[in-house]
């Protein structure tokens, strides 16, 4: 799908999705279903379809005081080539926008044949790549790593920062949707579960 995207969810401004202060692109649909996922609410592919340039638009009207953008998920790399249009929307008019993906998929399956379609346009507009499964059973992360299986690709330019991100952040969304982000521990997770 190039024309749009299912989007799942959108914070302006996130200090845990990324290096330095970022928007944040949820998107709708996973196929990879890992056990423990921290958003099994974005597996399903469905929901309506925005396009790409809407989310481009809406991602430029608060750019102001950030470092750049993060897609994740969902699988970003089911919808590659939305997300590349989308990001090279960004670029032509963010000129300094850092890109940043998560994806479940190792980045040697998103560069192999059987990538999701689109996927070497989307690695092409990335600076950074989170890859790999959460894995329940290798718990303990590394920065903007929920598991230790997971890796950091630098595949652009470098981040803006190294700093290390806080561990989770809480988020109110316009229609007053709470959502919780970044690697919250189970107590926090089990609290904010209950306010939805």
């Amino acid at each position: 799908m190039t024309d749009g995207l299912r989007i799942a969810g959108h914070a302006g401004r996130s200090r845990v999705n990324g290096p330095g202060v970022r928007a944040v692109l949820w998107v709708q649909g996973c196929s990879l279903a890992c056990p423990g996922c921290f958003n099994p609410q974005t597996h399903a592919p469905d929901g309506a379809v925005t396009t790409v340039q809407a989310v481009v638009e809406r991602l430029l009207v608060d750019r102001e005081g950030l470092d750049g953008v993060t897609f994740s998920g969902g699988e970003p790399f089911e919808q590659a080539e939305a997300l590349a249009a989308v990001a090279r929307g960004l670029r032509a008019a963010w000129p300094a926008v850092h890109l940043m993906a998560y994806s479940g998929y190792a980045y040697e399956q998103l560069r192999g044949p059987a990538a999701p379609p689109g996927s070497a346009a989307l690695l092409a507009a990335l600076d950074m790549l989170v890859d790999g499964p959460f894995a329940t059973k290798a718990l303990g992360h590394g920065a903007w790593r929920a598991s230790r299986n997971q890796r950091v690709w630098v595949l652009g330019r470098p981040p803006p920062t190294w700093a290390a991100p806080a561990d989770a952040e809480i988020t109110i969304g316009e229609e007053g949707q709470v959502l919780l982000s970044g690697l919250p521990d189970p107590g926090l997770r089990r609290a904010v579960d209950r306010l939805r």
